[in-house]
């Protein structure tokens, strides 16, 4: 037992330095796998995207998508009666705002 601590003793500055490079090496590895993971994310999100964009288009009563795809990225259902509301909103507001218009 004895010589086991010499051992690690008198090798500390070795011992610290392996552990250092491989610490080195795992965040190099975790660094790597997050920038990578960070781009399947930004796919996803963009096939969501498209996919939302899709299904609104394809959806009776012309949905506006991006209606769809605001309630989506904010953590809302986007059932059709929150779709319908929010379009009759944005429609009124515009109506509003281009008072000119018929």
């Amino acid at each position: 037992m004895n010589s086991v601590l010499n051992a690690i003793t008198g090798h500390a500055a070795i011992l610290l330095a392996v552990v250092a490079i491989l610490e080195g090496v795992l965040a190099a590895w975790l660094f790597r796998r997050n920038d990578e993971m960070r781009m399947r994310l930004r796919r996803a999100r963009d096939a969501a995207d498209e996919a939302a964009r899709n299904a609104a288009l394809a959806a009776p009563g012309g949905i506006d998508p991006e209606i769809v795809i605001q309630l989506l990225r904010s953590g809302q259902s986007p059932t059709l009666d929150v779709v319908h509301s929010l379009m009759e909103q944005r429609e009124n507001s515009d109506a509003a705002a281009d008072p000119g218009e018929p």
